[in-house]
C-alpha cells in the first residue's frame, strides 16, 4: 500500500467512525395565540415558501443525508416534509419527542448515538437546538441563535465532544439551491 492508498483508508475510516448531525430550525410559523395551542401552530404562506427553497439549499450542501427526524410540533413537522422534497423524497420523515423545545438536549445526543445512520437531519426549535449545540460541542453555554430556517452543522465523532463545523442563515442557503 502506498502513501496516497493510506491517507485514503485512515481517511475513510475517520468518516466511518463519526456522523454529521444538521440541526435546522423550523420556517416562520403563525404567531402564538390563546385560540391555538403552540404545537398545533403552523407555517405561514411565507414560511412555507421559504422551507421550500431552504431544503432545496440544504440537499445542495449536504447532498448525502440519510436520515431526517423531527419535532412532533406541526411547524417542524411541515418544515420537515419540505426537507424530504427538496432531497426528492430519498428521505423518509420521522418524528421523535426528544425534539420537543422543552426536552433536555441530551435527549437528543443520546438518541443520535444510538441510530445507525451517519449523516442526519434534525428539524427543531429555539432555543433548544442552539442548547443541544452547545452541550453536544461543550461551549457550556452561547448567545448564538438559529434564525427560522437556518441550520447548525456539527461533525460528531462515536467518543468526545462534537465540532460545530459551520451555521448557516436562511438567506445563505436559498442562495444554495
Amino acid at each position: 500500500m502506498d502513501e496516497q492508498e493510506a491517507e485514503e483508508s485512515q481517511a475513510s475510516e475517520a468518516e466511518n467512525s463519526e456522523r454529521f448531525v444538521i440541526l435546522f430550525r423550523h420556517g416562520i410559523a403563525e404567531e402564538k395565540s390563546t385560540d391555538k395551542p403552540d404545537d398545533d401552530r403552523a407555517l405561514t404562506r411565507e414560511g412555507n415558501a421559504r422551507m421550500k427553497q431552504n431544503a432545496r439549499g440544504l440537499a445542495a450542501v449536504f447532498p448525502k443525508a440519510e436520515a431526517l427526524y423531527s419535532s412532533p410540533l406541526v411547524r417542524a413537522i411541515q418544515t420537515g416534509l419540505w426537507v424530504t422534497k427538496g432531497y426528492r423524497k430519498k428521505l423518509r420523515l420521522q418524528t421523535i419527542e426528544a425534539l420537543r423545545h422543552e426536552k433536555d438536549p441530551a435527549e437528543v445526543i443520546e438518541l443520535v448515538r444510538g441510530l445507525k445512520e451517519r449523516r442526519i437531519i434534525l428539524v427543531g426549535h429555539e432555543p433548544h437546538l442552539s442548547r443541544t449545540m452547545a452541550e453536544w460541542t461543550g461551549m457550556g453555554s452561547t448567545d448564538l441563535e438559529l434564525k427560522k430556517g437556518g441550520c447548525y452543522g456539527l461533525r460528531v465523532p462515536d467518543d468526545g465532544p462534537a465540532v460545530l463545523e459551520w451555521i448557516l442563515p436562511p438567506r445563505i442557503l436559498r442562495k444554495l439551491e
